[in-house]
């Protein structure tokens, strides 16, 4: 073989690796841990269900994935640490409907484009609301409920879990579909809202079922219709909204992936694949069923438009009532 072939030999060999490269090193993603930022303190239903999941992606991914706590701002702020993270597909978040829904109209100026700062991998799971009354509420149903509304517009009264949660904006989704008022009573968290529906200090709210489930299979409190578009397992007896008469006031709470914006779309379906398979593990069902959370799967193509109509959706809500979060 001459020196002249054998330099083009090498020419050709070298320009082959290079041309192979990205295609290797995109198969080796990931090669080290990821990092699935939770944008709430830990223990809540995001924290559960991000280590539930974590745990099976592990085996499916070959790397560890480490669940960081970055809670504050209604999870602004862990949401915005992954806007702002490399766009390669180690850092991301386990964002909600607040994150990536309601907190575009209720926090002025916000860091993050809820749109644009991101790259959604996947939607996973909802976790329903139920319309509860106390005990001693005269209504059985949310037609009753909404004919005692229209009857003494303002009289009754509604816990929710906060300003500006998710439990408030159903709430005032409910008002809004129904043209009818109440009076607003903002509590720091489930707990004493649900303490306070069981003395009957309130009268009626919308708690996530994992909140009060067992109050309600106690019969402290009653529940008269889910807010979502399908019945709940857990409270097969129960109607949604829709069927009660009462149509537009879906208020499920949402679980969904986010990576930073222009995280390349390879390791976007590689992520969103993991995620799919961990979703299917009997330990997570089983952490699913434990907290009332229904597994929904949304693909990374179906987000965006998603993304978009719970943004608008929440938006008018919010304008409507004048909605402002907690300090």
């Amino acid at each position: 073989m001459t020196v002249l072939s054998m330099s083009r030999r090498a020419f050709l060999v070298g320009t082959s690796a290079v041309a192979l490269a990205p295609a290797m090193a995109q198969e080796r993603f990931p090669d080290r841990p990821i990092t699935v930022i939770v944008p709430y303190p830990g223990g809540g239903s995001v924290d559960l269900v991000a280590r539930a999941l974590g745990e099976q992606m592990t085996q499916y991914l070959g790397q560890s994935i480490v669940i960081e706590n970055r809670g504050g701002g209604g999870g602004a702020i862990g949401a915005l640490a992954v806007a702002q993270a490399d766009p390669d597909g180690y850092r991301i978040v386990l964002g909600t409907q607040q994150t990536h829904g309601t907190n575009d109209a209720l926090i002025p100026n916000l860091a993050y484009k809820t749109i644009e700062s991101f790259a959604p991998i996947c939607g996973i799971c909802t976790v329903p609301h139920a319309l509860v009354v106390k005990r001693g509420l005269k209504a059985q149903t949310a037609k009753e409920l909404v004919d005692l509304l229209r009857a003494e517009p303002g009289k009754l009264n509604y816990g929710s879990t906060g300003n500006g949660s998710s439990s408030h904006l159903a709430a005032e989704l409910f008002k809004l579909k129904t043209g009818t008022q109440a009076a607003h009573v903002p509590y720091r968290g489930g707990a004493p809202l649900v303490q306070d529906l069981v003395n009957g200090i309130v009268d009626f709210g919308f708690v996530a079922v994992a909140n009060i489930l067992g109050q309600i299979d106690g019969g402290l409190v009653r529940a008269i219709a889910i807010a979502s578009s399908t019945r709940m397992p857990q409270l097969p007896d129960v109607p949604t909204l829709a069927e009660a008469g009462v149509a537009d006031v879906d208020a499920d709470a949402w679980f969904a992936y986010f990576a930073p914006a222009r995280t390349p779309s390879e390791r976007i379906t590689r992520l969103a694949g993991s995620i799919e398979k961990a979703l299917s593990a009997p330990s997570v069902q089983e952490t699913f069923k434990r907290n009332a959370v229904i597994t929904h799967w949304r693909p990374p193509e179906a987000m965006p438009a998603f993304v978009a109509t719970e943004v608008t959706k929440w938006a008018d809500v919010v304008r409507a009532s004048a909605a402002k979060p907690d300090p």
